[in-house]
């Protein structure tokens, strides 16, 4: 019989089956019950996850039933993108920016969208980078192509890092999906901007979420971009 595990989120409380947060092993919940990773309790036995509790529900749907299941009119994209971010969950953050994309691409008429996000580990070294936007404007950019001729060959030390991974998928909305983890010096990122602005796109929303508790494992800070055209 499957194991019922009571969870303490950010004060919100949760239960689930140990398959359903192990569904993705290489993600920071599967490491964590499988047992490669430590983890505490509350004074009730609940296991301590330090992550915005109401956002959970959303992480815990996909992994019952492998679907983004949002509300009408869902605005919290922001926090939904760090906390998939924060759990390392590729198939979520793809479905993310697919979704969001879709959303903005249906408020903006016939807008294109490119989303970029870094998410740094470890000294700084290491940073996986998650790049979607439509296949024909990301064939422009050298630093892409760069950045896939230098990983082929030559993944990061894997030191605590499960796995290298690199994924290249089209996506149902006709969206190219990039998460690539490399060293940080492995894409000028300066470079990299100056290319999409000269396709045509402007930068249209950032952000930076710094160190905290949330990041003891493994992620130093996340940084995005969305630029539209």
């Amino acid at each position: 019989m499957d194991e019922l595990l009571d969870l303490n989120v950010g004060g919100h409380f949760y239960t689930t089956s140990r398959s359903t947060l192990t569904r993705y092993p290489e993600s920071m919940l599967g490491a964590m019950f499988i047992g490669d990773l430590p983890s505490k309790v509350d004074q009730h036995n609940r296991y301590i996850i330090d992550g915005d509790g109401p956002t959970f529900r959303h992480i815990l749907n996909f992994l019952r039933r492998s679907k983004l299941i949002l509300p009408d009119g869902f605005k919290e994209w922001d926090i939904l993108q760090a906390e998939a971010d924060f759990y390392q969950i590729p198939e979520l953050i793809k479905m993310i920016d697919e979704r969001r994309n879709q959303q903005l691409n249906g408020s903006r008429g016939s807008r294109f969208i490119l989303d970029l996000r870094c998410s740094t580990h470890f000294n700084g070294d290491i940073c996986t980078w998650s790049i979607s936007g439509p296949p024909t404007f990301i064939d422009l950019l050298p630093s892409i192509k760069h950045l896939f001729e230098e990983t082929e060959n030559k993944a990061p030390p894997s030191r605590s890092i499960r796995d290298y991974n690199k994924e290249l998928k089209i996506s149902e909305y006709d969206a190219l999906f990039i998460h690539v983890r490399t060293f940080k010096n492995w894409l000028n990122k300066t470079q990299l901007f100056k290319e999409i602005h000269d396709i045509g796109f402007t930068l249209f929303n950032t952000g930076f979420i710094p160190p905290d508790e949330k990041f003891d494992q493994g992620i130093v800070n996340i940084q995005w971009w969305t630029f539209i055209q």
